[in-house]
């Protein structure tokens, strides 16, 4: 795993991609809690200038020059008021300022130090209070909360935003129809879960995995290219794992065998037939899933399995798996459980995937509270498993950030 400084043991942390209208991803929110012990260091102005401080913009620093894309995170009055070092480029971070925030003159005497110096603000939960507009000058983006604020009952205030050339951020935006009327309002940037949760479409087929499917095709022109090499190339692409899965367990492969990781699924399919099925997926391919819902899913996949090998388990590989096939529903738009029907998924991967039950769904469970925000089932862990839980995320996103640079 990557090397962060240890305070950010005693933090907790929690990311959110920020996606453009593309649905490529923009930059992240990173939420931090303190532990028990620490939360009132973090929330005081004076010791928040400490080495605590240093040390999440060094772990910060780190992420950014892995990741190369900005991120959004919250700082308090104290500290935004303190004479605090803040040793973190400004072109790395947006610092959100909260619309409960008390407008004072110090206040606006800090924020004009703060941009004189290159740092950039987001108006957060803005919710078009007069009192507040006062903020709009010193601020690049608002972020609206489209669950508390709905945004088809503010059309005239938001455009009045985007012709001050505010960037504005639609926050929980939940599912598809919202982002497409988010987007059509003018929206900019979204924040959410859209992604991981499908727009089902009845009778909908299952389109190939176009980039894996190439590579793979490409691999395995080698001749002496090795078992464990292919299940790598797989393992990068959940649709050609899913494509894979399902003719391994398709009559045309005569294979009744229930698999617990991709790599059994090569071993079993063999090379010849691997060859074959990769360039006919090749050629009637269609990949049409934004590239940022596949990264979510290399990370939580790739998580669960850095969970696994914490623990020493021999079923790491099919920690993979299952994180990985967790989000299949939204990767086809097809309801869950059909997709995993037709997979050749032994009953204790699909108990993971489904009931979140056994060790894989224990190391599945606890990926969601990472990705989800869940802070109170976070704070119940004990700190070894959260300290492991919080590095294995973090490693996990910048492995699939590579992943994707290597399949786009």
């Amino acid at each position: 795993m990557i090397e962060f400084p240890t305070v950010l043991d005693d933090l907790m942390m929690a990311q959110q991609p920020i996606l453009k209208r593309t649905k490529e991803i923009f930059g992240y929110e990173l939420l931090f809690r303190g532990k028990d012990a620490l939360k009132a260091n973090i929330s005081d102005g004076e010791t928040a200038t400490s080495q605590v401080l240093v040390n999440l913009c060094i772990g910060i620093t780190k992420l950014e020059s892995q990741l190369r894309k900005p991120f959004f995170i919250n700082m308090t009055t104290d500290l935004i008021l303190s004479d605090a070092f803040f040793p973190i480029d400004p072109d790395t971070v947006y610092i959100e300022i909260l619309e409960s925030q008390k407008l004072t003159p110090d206040f606006f005497a800090a924020l004009k130090k703060w941009r004189s110096a290159g740092y950039r603000f987001a108006l957060d939960d803005y919710q078009f209070n007069a009192e507040y507009q006062a903020l709009l000058p010193w601020v690049s983006i608002v972020k609206i909360d489209v669950l508390a604020t709905p945004p088809e009952q503010y059309t005239t205030q938001i455009a009045e935003l985007k012709s001050k050339g505010l960037i504005l951020l639609a926050e929980k935006v939940e599912n598809l129809a919202m982002f497409d009327l988010c987007k059509k309002l003018g929206f900019d940037l979204f924040q959410g879960y859209f992604l991981q949760r499908p727009e089902l479409i009845k009778g909908k087929r299952i389109d190939s995995a176009t980039h894996g499917a190439i590579e793979l095709v490409n691999a395995l022109q080698n001749k002496d290219i090795s078992i464990d090499a292919i299940a790598n190339l797989v393992t990068k692409s959940p649709k050609l794992s899913y494509q894979l899965l399902r003719i391994l367990n398709s009559p045309v492969c005569g294979v009744a065998k229930t698999v617990v990781s991709i790599k059994e699924a090569v071993i079993f399919l063999g090379l010849v037939q691997l060859k074959k099925w990769a360039l006919l997926i090749t050629l009637t391919s269609s990949s049409n899933q934004p590239s940022s819902l596949l990264k979510i899913l290399l990370t939580r996949g790739r998580c669960c399995q850095l969970l696994a090998e914490s623990k020493k388990s021999a079923n790491a590989d099919s920690a993979f798996m299952v994180g990985l096939m967790s989000g299949i529903d939204a990767v086809f738009n097809v309801e869950k459980s059909v997709v995993l029907k037709q997979i050749a998924l032994d009953k204790t991967a699909l108990d993971a995937i489904m009931n979140q039950t056994g060790e894989l769904g224990a190391y599945l469970k606890q990926t969601l509270y990472c990705e989800e925000q869940k802070w109170e089932s976070i704070e119940s862990m004990n700190p070894a498993d959260r300290t492991v839980l919080n590095r294995a995320f973090l490693d996990a996103m910048l492995w699939s950030e590579e992943v994707m640079l290597s399949i786009n």
